[in-house]
């Protein structure tokens, strides 16, 4: 994991220490998540001309913190964890003599990038280039593999129906009979058009793709043995 060559986008904080904001996460949600993340969203930064230490902080930062004591139930932190982790943010940076300016941008970032909450929309092009990366790692192979990964931390099945006879969102399954599939066609499949930057859209292009191909081959041979 290279790590030398962004050393110096910002001093408020580093690559190792925000690897220890995420030893409890799962394999989905882990510092590996973040760090594609990261590299992505400075990636989409650079082509898009957007600041690279405010996308930078904002990527690091934007799932933290994992495995605190305050946050005694997963569920409820993932439906608020982007809420949490800008909180988390703007208190760590301003900690760190940050500017509130950069503070607020970064703390902007993190509120907007989630794809289950559309009551905040990103404004800046740093938090558009914060929500692609965080999107573009939920699609393609790697999200597919996310996708299961999440799944079999949380006991559900890999498969009951195919694409095409997954209800209505109104009738979602729950628990166990949540698959990947359920959660490709609720999510993953939509989030290509919701891609905000001419850069990601063309990276989403085929990760979407290949993603749509993978469901499909799945369907398929699951068929099969019916």
């Amino acid at each position: 994991m290279a790590t030398a060559r962004y050393h110096d986008i910002s001093r408020y904080l580093s690559v190792e220490e925000a690897r220890q904001l995420y030893v409890a996460g799962d394999a989905a949600h882990d510092f590996d998540h973040v760090w594609r993340v990261t590299r992505l969203a400075v990636q989409l930064a650079r082509a898009e001309g957007a600041d690279r230490e405010v996308v930078f902080l904002a990527a690091l930062l934007h799932d933290a913190p994992v495995g605190e004591d305050t946050l005694s139930s997963a569920q409820a932190v993932r439906r608020a964890h982007h809420l949490a982790a800008a909180a988390y943010a703007g208190d760590f940076l301003q900690n760190r003599g940050m500017a509130t300016e950069q503070v607020a941008a970064v703390v902007h970032c993190i509120e907007a990038h989630r794809f289950r909450d559309q009551t905040i929309q990103p404004q800046s092009v740093e938090a558009m280039c914060l929500y692609d990366a965080d999107k573009l790692d939920s699609i393609g192979a790697i999200g597919v593999a996310r996708a299961f990964a999440y799944a079999g931390s949380h006991d559900t099945r890999l498969w009951t129906v195919p694409v095409a006879a997954v209800p209505p969102l109104t009738a979602k399954p729950q628990g166990a009979d949540y698959t990947p599939v359920h959660e490709h066609v609720y999510k993953l499949q939509n989030l290509l058009a919701t891609l905000y930057t001419p850069t990601a859209q063309r990276l989403g292009a085929k990760r979407h793709e290949t993603m749509v191909t993978f469901f499909e081959l799945l369907d398929k041979e699951m068929r099969q043995i019916e």
